[in-house]
């Protein structure tokens, strides 16, 4: 009788470790993740299609949708099974030239994103399903190459801005994710000024006066992306 009771406690413990350590796995899964990717924005932003195609024309026309890179990394926590939280850093980037009677002008702009999300989880059998949104206070950049001068011209501006993304998650193994999403953002990001406070401006042929440069857009997108739990 003593052998067995010592057979027990002694196997006790290593049939639980046994058992956390299998399942561990699969709770950290649910929440820990993080992940990377790219995609395309197609977007509006009539400042910057405006002050384009005063400074660089035939880039892009005034008032169009336009398309632009976006990359985009993160990470997410789970605080129940059905909704996580996470921090969200996008960049896009564009750059675009065309020539005046003085000579050629390259335009680089790039939009910083920095976001705090929030997703509802929908689990299928096979995959999931998030959707939710993001807001951050995001920057804006525009940096010019300009035929008037030999220096570059760098503008800055920053403001609030929102998007709304649904994404779907397919296993590629046990730890490693596909994700397709799809987004709409609204920058609302104001006008650029440069280090020394000079506002970025063109002229609107129509009212013969110079207008300032604001970096606000609108846009959808798809993307492409890996998760990674944890």
């Amino acid at each position: 009788m003593r052998r067995r009771t010592i057979q027990v406690k002694t196997l006790l413990p290593l049939a639980i470790a046994i058992v956390l350590f299998s399942i561990g796995p699969a709770e950290a899964q649910q929440k820990f993740s993080a992940y990377g990717g790219m995609g395309v924005i197609y977007y509006r932003a009539d400042g910057l299609s405006n002050y384009l195609n005063y400074a660089a024309p035939g880039s892009v026309l005034p008032k169009s949708f336009t398309s632009a890179i976006r990359f985009f990394v993160g990470g997410e926590y789970a605080v129940t099974r059905d909704w996580a939280l996470g921090i969200d850093y996008g960049y896009i980037t564009k750059s675009v030239s065309g020539n005046n009677s003085i000579g050629s002008q390259q335009v680089n702009i790039a939009y910083s994103l920095p976001s705090l999300t929030v997703r509802k989880i929908l689990r299928e059998k096979g995959f999931s399903i998030r959707l939710g949104g993001e807001v951050g206070y995001h920057f804006g950049s525009v940096s010019v190459s300009s035929p008037y001068s030999s220096q570059t011209l760098d503008y800055s501006a920053a403001g609030f801005g929102l998007k709304l993304n649904g994404s779907v998650d397919t296993p590629l193994d046990k730890r490693l994710y596909a994700r397709i999403g799809f987004n709409g953002d609204a920058e609302f990001i104001g006008d650029l000024k440069s280090k020394d406070g000079s506002t970025l401006t063109y002229l609107d042929y129509n009212s013969g006066k110079f207008v300032p440069v604001n970096m606000d857009l609108v846009g959808v997108g798809i993307s492409f992306g890996i998760v990674y739990y944890f």
